[in-house]
């Protein structure tokens, strides 16, 4: 898993980030966006804190584990809150997929969480792809 923050590092996440994932072929299958305020409740956090989110999630969660979300946060302590919100989501994830979709249990483990200043980027896709398309990211947010 991923995390940078830092001053003279990569430029903050966006919500486009969302559909350039989404570009890049990295999820199996078809996904759907979600509202940022589902996000925000479906991750926990606090709704006060977030100031844009965006997301997608597998159409056909009962075979595939594959979702991104990207949030904007109103400071680096929030985003620390939700990186961390974003961390428990998956350990929630994996006990859920190991009783009826094991096969996705190992996408769930290499998912990518990556906090760079006040925002959070988290992916689970495919177990090759998507490490090197977040990682082109940082040249092009």
């Amino acid at each position: 898993m991923l995390t940078a923050c830092g001053e003279g590092g990569p430029a903050p996440y966006t919500t486009g980030v969302v559909d350039r994932l989404l570009e890049a072929g990295v999820f199996s299958g078809e996904m759907e966006p979600v509202d940022g305020d589902i996000l925000t409740i479906l991750y926990g956090m606090d709704e006060t804190t977030v100031t844009e989110a965006a997301g997608c999630l597998a159409i056909d969660t009962s075979v595939s584990a594959d979702e991104v979300a990207v949030f904007v946060l109103a400071d680096e302590s929030a985003a620390a809150a939700a990186e961390e919100a974003c961390r428990a989501r998956i350990r929630a994830q994996i006990d859920s997929y190991t009783t009826y979709c094991p096969d996705q249990v190992p996408r769930l483990e290499k998912a990518v969480v990556s906090r760079v200043g006040n925002t959070v980027l988290m992916a689970v896709g495919d177990l090759d792809r998507l490490p090197a398309a977040v990682d082109e990211l940082s040249g092009s947010r």
